[in-house]
């Protein structure tokens, strides 16, 4: 297991962490969550080593792989399917000492590679990457091309596989659904239900994290709270705990004004000075419980329209071409007042270019695209944000509109979107991706749209901007075209599916799930066609007169010597559970505000004393089975 201790993190002057602990056991799947800022990325370069702590462990065992996604790739010109399969360190490995081998005509080396390939199963890898490429969305005819052939939502793809490949024993994501289109995404959520390692993800999509995490882990005022559950689970507890805080809050600032009263009433009373007194050294005891700090949830609402034409647009015979591809192919729709769509179709299908089309950023081959008199288009593009001016302040890009408010109500107008005054004058350069996200959503409130077409408006949305989305478009009474892979937004928000795929847009009878479930079944047809038609295939590139040495002896030593440490990591293990388990019954009996009142002083010490002894317990448990997993790791390498 990692056990984080103590932590704590800085960002230049600004602290992140203070003393926070956070205990990954094997196979935990974990979702880190806490508003933007907080630390979390910061953390996960913290666990990988990449930053400076300032005091407390990161403890990790030292045969524990972690799998993350690279920020950079320094090589563009190597393969995709290398790229990933190398993701695979001990394939890559074998790979390097295998063409070493060949080149130098070593037969002793080679008789060594051809046992580690064996063991560890080496002629998989090539298939299980094509495999993990076909859920996310690759194709048979990507996997000859090099990386630099692909766009940067499509490396950033691979990156996500490469690190899928590793056989890690923890694996980091950073909010790995934001490049993804519906389909993969949900392809990712079953791949991540079935890998064995455990898993640490930074998500703000509530439907990812309720389908794979089973904890959550909330970086909070410095510190890591984790909480069993998904996150629906966490939302719940969370809500609990924050209403029996300022109950307790409540209370106590009762007592201490009753103290304070009696303290200036009697200090200055002879008779009274002793009881005064005493009051004061007990005030000064008091240690005060936060009261919850009132969180103003940010909403904001479309403008009613003026006008809503209907039809609002119409489709005539859509072609579309590019580099002699077809991509739209006679395409004939009509988007009706009041419409609610959502577009799926994998990446690459066409959804983005039919948005454009609509938008009038691309021209049709041919065929022609009718707008309604008095149709009004918002449009948020997946480039929305690069399209802003870093340069520029969120006044000057509301003033550039056209029929632009005077200055004061361009203020006004942008602190309904969260800019406080400074921030309407400051340039947008070090905006974070949730406060461009904003500033394009007043952007395109401002218009007052009677038609509203969103490309994938989430992935820089924090879960608060999220929900007031979603609120606003369900207020919205014109129409609506939203490409997204946030399941929950299309749930909520649309009423019809238009399909896009071979170059042709129909309208889907069935529920989104049921969309999902047809598309995975198509991703699983296709690898098990893969499997069988390349099972074989794999071996036959590798000498077949290879000499394969056998084990079975060494293996049947190594389980002799490490069975008596199996058994008692297994006893210690049991112990931590039982341990853990009491230790939140103890913290659900403290959570009790009636439990510090004066007359039950008798109960809380004993409760106290076993909260001190089992947190020792449990330090303890932890301290041996780190020791007994770094000895049985040394008898293995001693093999």
């Amino acid at each position: 297991m990692i056990s984080i201790q103590n932590l704590s993190l800085r960002a230049g002057t600004k602290p992140l962490l203070d003393s926070a602990n956070l205990t990954i056991h094997p196979g935990q799947k974990i979702g880190l969550v806490g508003k933007n800022g907080a630390g979390k990325s910061t953390f996960f370069k913290a666990v990988l080593g990449e930053t400076t702590i300032d005091s407390g462990d990161i403890k990790v065992p030292n045969n524990w792989q972690i799998g993350y996604v690279e920020q950079e790739t320094k090589d563009l010109s190597v393969g995709m399917l290398d790229y990933v399969c190398f993701g695979d360190s001990l394939y890559f490995e074998v790979m390097q000492s295998l063409e070493q081998a060949e080149s130098t005509q070593n037969n002793q080396a080679l008789v060594k590679v051809y046992d580690q390939i064996e063991h560890i199963q080496a002629y998989e890898v090539p298939l299980k990457a094509k495999q993990m490429l076909f859920g996310l969305g690759f194709n048979q005819l990507d996997f000859d091309k090099q990386l630099s052939e692909f766009s940067g939502g499509w490396q950033v793809r691979l990156k996500l596989a490469r690190a899928l490949m590793q056989r890690s024993d923890l694996l980091l994501l950073d909010e790995p659904t934001n490049h993804l289109d519906i389909e993969a995404v949900t392809w990712l959520e079953l791949w991540l239900k079935s890998y064995q390692g455990a898993i640490l993800v930074i998500s703000h999509d509530r439907n990812f994290l309720d389908e794979v995490v089973q904890g959550i882990a909330e970086i909070d005022q410095q510190k890591i709270q984790y909480y069993s559950g998904n996150f629906a689970a966490f939302e719940r507890q969370r809500h609990e705990q924050l209403m029996q805080q300022q109950s307790l809050h409540d209370k106590q600032k009762q007592q201490m004004q009753h103290l304070k009263t009696f303290i200036s009433r009697f200090k200055a009373k002879a008779s009274k000075a002793k009881q005064a007194q005493s009051r004061v050294k007990a005030l000064e005891r008091m240690e005060q419980v936060a009261a919850v700090q009132a969180c103003t949830d940010f909403h904001f609402a479309f403008s009613e329209p003026k006008q809503m034409p209907d039809p609002m647009l119409e489709i005539q015979a859509l072609d579309f071409a590019y580099n002699d591809k077809t991509i739209l192919d006679k395409v004939n729709l009509v988007v009706r007042s009041g419409d609610r769509i959502g577009l799926v179709g994998v990446n690459g299908s066409g959804k983005t270019t039919l948005l454009k089309l609509l938008v009038g950023d691309l021209k049709p081959v041919a065929g022609k695209i009718q707008l309604s008199k008095g149709l009004k288009i918002g449009y948020f593009s997946q480039h929305q944000l690069e399209t802003l001016r870093p340069e520029w302040s969120p006044l000057q890009h509301l003033l550039a509109m056209e029929e632009a408010p005077s200055d004061q109500e361009s203020r006004d107008f942008l602190g309904q979107f969260g800019f406080s005054n400074q921030q309407a004058l400051e340039t947008i350069e070090n905006f974070s991706g949730g406060e461009k996200a904003r500033l394009a959503l007043a952007l395109i409130r401002f218009q007052e749209p009677n038609l509203i077409i969103l490309d994938e408006p989430t992935n820089h949305l924090d879960m608060e901007t999220r929900d007031a989305l979603e609120m606003a478009i369900n207020d919205f009474t014109g129409g609506v075209i939203i490409v997204s892979h946030d399941k929950q937004l299309l749930n909520a928000c649309v009423d019809q599916f238009w399909w896009v795929h071979q170059g042709q847009v129909e309208l889907y009878f069935g529920s989104l799930d049921e969309y999902l479930q047809d598309q995975m079944k198509r991703v699983r047809d296709e690898n098990r066609l893969l499997s069988n038609t390349g099972k074989n295939s794999d071996k036959n590139e590798v000498n077949k007169k290879a000499i394969r040495q056998t084990n079975a002896h060494i293996r049947k030593q190594l389980e002799q010597q490490l069975k008596p440490l199996k058994k008692q990591l297994k006893k210690m293990e049991t112990q931590l559970e039982k341990s853990q388990n009491r230790l939140e019954e103890i913290h659900l009996l403290m959570e009790n505000p009636e439990l510090y009142d004066a007359q039950n002083k008798e109960r809380l010490e004993p409760i106290l004393l076993e909260e001190a002894q089992l947190k020792k317990t449990i330090e303890e448990c932890e301290e041996q089975w780190l020791e007994l997993e770094e000895e049985m790791e040394e008898i293995r390498q001693s093999q």
